[in-house]
């Protein structure tokens, strides 16, 4: 009886493996491109132009000025108190996203008032500027329209400052007789492209808030 030897067995490559991986690898590398392009395109131009203000923190900077005119003392989001005769106020802009993105906004870039409330929380107005921004896109193609209707600003990476009643024109802590406003606590709002800023308190002639910290916010003057 004759013995078999055992035969090696050789292991083939099927027909067509060989393409079926390398199309695997060519959707593989497609979906990566495509995934990568995606995240540029989301990160780099749909969030800095679409979701500007997100990243926006509006914040407004108040400085005694002594002025011609010495008014009453004023107390600046709760600092010591210094003679006055008016304040200089500055719109700050703080862009925490790591490009210049994009907001929508009126001919009017910046506004700032200041406001008093009565003893039914009741919003008064005391004053209120506002002011252009030079550099502000005023073309055809602004994302947000264009001309005087309004145009779209970019915002760069980190803080900026506009001032906004500065100098000569600050606001005066005097009324029309030329004496200082009566003794109270005021507050200032800012606003930068239509985004707003928290409150700021100021305290004149060393008086408190009866009605406490405020929970709403002011409206922009129109």
């Amino acid at each position: 009886m004759t013995e078999l030897s055992p035969q090696p067995v050789t292991a083939t490559q099927p027909p067509g493996g060989w393409a079926l991986r390398a199309s695997g690898r060519s959707r593989l590398l497609l979906a990566a491109v495509t995934g990568a392009a995606l995240v540029a395109f989301v990160a780099g131009w749909a969030l800095p132009n679409v979701a500007g203000p997100v990243f926006v923190q509006v914040r407004a900077i108040a400085t005694a000025q002594k002025g011609s005119v010495i008014g009453a003392s004023v107390s600046i989001a709760g600092a010591s108190e210094v003679p006055a005769g008016a304040l200089n106020v500055t719109v700050e802009l703080e862009n925490r996203y790591p490009l210049a993105v994009v907001l929508g906004t009126s001919p009017t870039a910046f506004q700032a008032a200041l406001y008093r409330r009565d003893s039914t929380g009741k919003w008064t107005l005391v004053w209120h500027a506002s002011a252009g921004d030079p550099a502000l896109e005023q073309v055809s193609d602004s994302p947000v329209g264009g001309g005087s209707a309004g145009g779209a600003a970019s915002v760069p990476s980190g803080i900026s400052r506009h001032a906004i009643a500065d100098g000569t024109s600050a606001f005066p802590l005097v009324d029309a007789r030329g004496l200082s406003i009566s003794p109270g606590v005021y507050y200032l709002r800012v606003w930068g492209y239509g985004v707003g800023s928290p409150l700021v308190a100021v305290a004149v002639g060393g008086a408190t808030d009866p009605s406490g910290t405020p929970t709403d916010m002011p409206s922009a003057p129109n």
